[in-house]
């Protein structure tokens, strides 16, 4: 496990993104996996950007979307596709090259096994790029989550829940479909994105471990290539153990 202390959120995401162009110079065609969410909102217009310039090219890269909101179309808002589609895919004209959820399949179990078979044809990702919920959960793998779970549907925790209801309000989705443990620790490298205060005292378990399944994200520390990226609200100081 690595750790960068950074100075800024933005300082964050235009490292991220050097990961980013890094992997996709050794390999053009690249299987990246994305997170949705606040936090990584600066790396995805850090991508653009650098898309746009001509510095960056994902043109040849394969997007995947790391999980969705069950019971969400595809067009509404407050979905992770639609978060994609309005700050990466449309921007750069991505379409082809993004492997999206369908949150309202009528087989959500069917629909995230689709999703991982495309993975697994693929040979697995070469970039996994993951926010930290609150309570420790990578993508929608929540406390309780092993090392070795698969693509599945998932009962979203109550913490997550309690993120969603501001957009949500009544109609607050219970379930997700998400890529598992096994997907994401099978990725060639591993990145967590973390920034604000918020989360410096989740990050410091993660930090101190050891790993458990009560905080799927201290499963990550054990990764042969497993880099955290912080800024300083949510990393003050170095970790001690």
């Amino acid at each position: 496990m690595q750790l960068e202390r950074l100075p800024s959120a933005q300082a964050v995401a235009e490292r991220a993104v050097e990961r980013v162009a890094e992997t996709l110079r050794a390999k053009p065609a690249a299987v990246l996996l994305l997170p949705a969410g606040a936090t990584p909102l600066p790396f995805y217009a850090e991508l653009v950007r650098r898309g746009r310039a001509r510095t960056l090219d994902l043109s040849r890269a394969h997007i995947f979307q790391l999980d969705e909101l069950a019971g969400v179309a595809a067009a509404d808002a407050r979905g992770f596709q639609a978060f994609f589609h309005a700050h990466l895919v449309t921007p750069l004209g991505l379409g082809a090259r993004f492997h999206a959820l369908d949150g309202r399949a009528r087989d959500p179990a069917a629909e995230i096994e689709r999703h991982r078979s495309a993975l697994e044809v693929l040979g697995g990702g070469d970039l996994a790029l993951l926010g930290l919920g609150k309570n420790g959960h990578v993508a929608f793998n929540e406390p309780g989550s092993t090392q070795t779970e698969r693509a599945r549907v998932v009962t979203l925790g109550a913490t997550t829940r309690a993120g969603l209801r501001a957009q949500f309000a009544n109609d607050c989705p219970h379930l997700g479909l998400t890529l598992g443990m096994a997907e994401i620790v099978g990725c060639k490298e591993v990145v967590l994105l973390v920034t604000g205060a918020a989360k410096a005292e989740m990050l410091a378990r993660v930090l101190k471990g050891p790993p458990t399944s009560a905080c799927p994200a201290t499963l990550l520390t054990a990764h042969a290539r497993f880099l955290v990226l912080a800024d300083v609200a949510a990393a003050p100081r170095a970790p001690s153990r």
